[in-house]
């Protein structure tokens, strides 16, 4: 074989090999966009999971529960806000949901109950610190009047079991917030307040 075949087919084949790896060092780049499903938590939260897009959120609604937006909170922007007349998955003790999503992404899960009374906010709370092997921390009794609040940590979230009165009604609710999303909007609205 001539000395310039072997050549040529030596560096046909630095070219393939060098194509090669330039592929794979693109792909590898592309997976590691905010877009990417890295941020979807495995935690089924009656239905929704946490990270997951907007679009796969609002596809599963369908058949399941009516969306409407909800009004902006008057304490800032907390992300697009929409009610959710039922949860993905049936759970007839669940009166409604809110979700929050934040870059496209659920970066909350507010579930509010039917039974808003004493012994399903203790229910609630037992269940989740067997759920998530914790225990959950209360606020001070001396503080709080008009609501019991408890606090405790999930894989990748925040939990809190709320239980509000009001003037004319009472709410007991568990709200789910994604530590990532919930950091990633607390850093833009502070960009927004230094401006």
């Amino acid at each position: 074989m001539p000395a310039h075949n072997r050549t040529f087919r030596a560096l046909a084949a630095w070219i393939v090999a060098g194509s090669i790896l330039l592929s794979l060092l693109l792909a590898c780049s592309c997976s590691k966009k905010p877009n990417d499903d890295r941020l979807v938590l495995k935690e089924d939260i009656y239905g929704f999971f946490l990270g997951q897009t907007k679009d796969a959120v609002f596809k599963r609604a369908e058949h399941r529960a009516k969306i409407t937006k909800a009004p902006e909170p008057p304490l800032g922007y907390r992300g697009d806000l929409y009610d959710f007349s039922a949860p993905l998955d049936p759970h007839h003790e669940v009166q409604r949901v809110r979700c929050a999503f934040f870059d496209g992404r659920l970066m909350e899960v507010v579930v509010y109950f039917r039974d808003a009374g004493l012994m399903n906010l203790d229910w609630l709370r037992m269940q989740l610190e067997g759920r998530y092997q914790t225990t959950a921390a209360a606020e001070d009794g001396k503080l709080e009047m008009a609501q019991k609040t408890y606090r405790l940590a999930g894989p990748g979230m925040s939990i809190t079991i709320r239980r509000i009165t009001k003037k004319d009604t009472t709410e007991l609710y568990v709200q789910y917030l994604h530590d990532e999303l919930h950091k990633r909007l607390v850093e833009k609205n502070r960009t927004v307040e230094t401006k």
